[in-house]
């Protein structure tokens, strides 16, 4: 059932409303139920609006500590395969130069008629060998420092939920 509602309004509505009704194919009454059903309804629904542009809001922010947090986690990467890329030793072996690369990632020297392993590097619990091979203290304490970095790189990446 339907109802009657009297209102005066501007000018300027008045016409906006014929303008509407004349675009819309409707009567002026229709057009104008309409209107006022919509502008009902975004009225109800302004709460979820502003709520919808306070999540925006906050997922943005998101959006930039995580483009932040990529940036960190890129030049950690960059500077770590910068300082394993440079000379740290020579293998025990055969004599040849080491990088931390081999020493890390692939564990075997680099000489292809060699391809000794190189764990035996790490032990620092032995006596130390005066021949060829080894780490002086500062080549260790370089490993020890990239070995830092790479695990605050992993507890970085870790750490993505945890905000």
């Amino acid at each position: 059932m339907s109802q009657t509602i009297y209102a005066r309004v501007p000018a300027d509505v008045k016409q906006a409303a014929d303008d509407y009704a004349v675009a819309q194919g409707k009567t002026l009454a229709s057009a104008v139920a309409e209107l006022l059903d919509r502008g009902l309804q975004a009225a109800g629904d302004e709460h979820s609006v502003a709520e919808l542009e306070r999540r925006v809001a906050t997922l943005g922010a998101e959006a930039e500590q995580l483009r932040q947090r990529d940036q960190a986690v890129s030049s950690a990467y960059a500077a770590l395969a910068q300082r394993t890329a440079g000379p740290i030793g020579t293998c025990p072996t055969c004599g040849s130069r080491i990088t931390g690369r081999d020493l890390l990632i692939s564990g075997q020297c680099p000489n292809a008629e060699c391809g000794a392993s190189l764990t035996v590097l790490l032990d620092t619990a032995g006596p130390k060998q005066l021949g060829k091979g080894g780490l002086n203290d500062g080549d260790f304490k370089m490993l020890l420092a990239a070995l830092g970095l790479l695990l605050g790189i992993a507890l970085i990446s870790q750490g993505a939920g945890g905000g």
